[in-house]
């Protein structure tokens, strides 16, 4: 997903005189997403079906900066001890207790929707975009920035152009487009609702995504609690844990 669970206010200092460039921007943008030790966020996956019907699931994202994170969900039942493991953006595990396994993500089903929802594991293992992309700042006003990013050469990820739309208060996107080489919009996530949470804390209150690949297929994440700066230990973030959790 492109599961990003976070946002904040500290900004990149940009030198004085100096043009404010796409990579400025993108760099507030990923300092924004990480200016925290660790965080521990709740939430509930809902996946839209077209009757008009949800299914709810119920998860806990454990995040240590830069780009561990650990995903335990509690509900429905069929779920409740399943884990996902990511230690970085390469390197994902998931446990599923009917099997009582550990197995290791392999690369050619990071592009894979997780759980029939909108959302990817290689959703889940972002949590920064300059490391992948470069960024073109295309508009600017008084509210907010547009940034167009490609994929920097040698990266390897579904999404080879991006458009972004970031809140200059939040310092976070309000929208984003992911698209083929092409530029055929594949999909698009909506940030609604951010507010101060924590100590200069900003999060959304609500995250969706439309798949336009699967009928414009939608699921949401709707944050319910965040907790940053506990303490958590690299202990957290291993295969052992994402067993013993369950």
């Amino acid at each position: 997903m492109k599961l990003v669970l976070a946002a904040f206010c500290t900004l990149v200092a940009v030198p004085a005189g100096a043009a404010e460039t796409g990579a400025d921007v993108l760099a507030k943008v990923d300092q924004a997403m990480n200016s925290f030790t660790d965080g521990t966020f709740e939430s509930k996956l809902l996946i839209r079906e077209p009757n008009g019907q949800a299914r709810e699931i119920g998860f806990t994202t454990y995040q240590k900066v830069p780009d561990k994170r650990l995903v335990r969900f509690s509900s429905p039942g069929d779920l409740k001890g399943m884990g996902v493991l990511v230690e970085n953006k390469d390197t994902m595990y998931v446990y599923l207790p009917g099997f009582q396994k550990v197995r290791r993500v392999g690369t050619h089903v990071k592009n894979q929707t997780f759980m029939g929802s909108d959302f990817s594991y290689e959703d889940m293992s972002q949590t920064r975009y300059s490391p992948t992309y470069d960024a073109k700042l295309v508009k600017a006003d008084d509210k907010s920035w547009e940034l167009e990013l490609t994929v920097k050469g040698g990266q390897e990820t579904e999404y080879p152009k991006v458009r972004m739309w970031v809140d200059k208060t939040a310092t976070q996107p309000t929208k984003v487009q992911f698209a083929d080489a092409a530029g055929k919009v594949l999909k698009t996530e909506e940030y609604e609702g951010y507010h101060i949470d924590d100590a200069n804390h900003y999060g959304p209150a609500k995250v969706r995504v439309t798949d336009h690949r699967r009928n414009d297929h939608k699921s949401e994440i709707v944050f319910i609690g965040v907790k940053l700066n506990s303490g958590l230990t690299d202990d957290l973030f291993t295969q052992r844990s994402l067993v013993r959790g369950h």
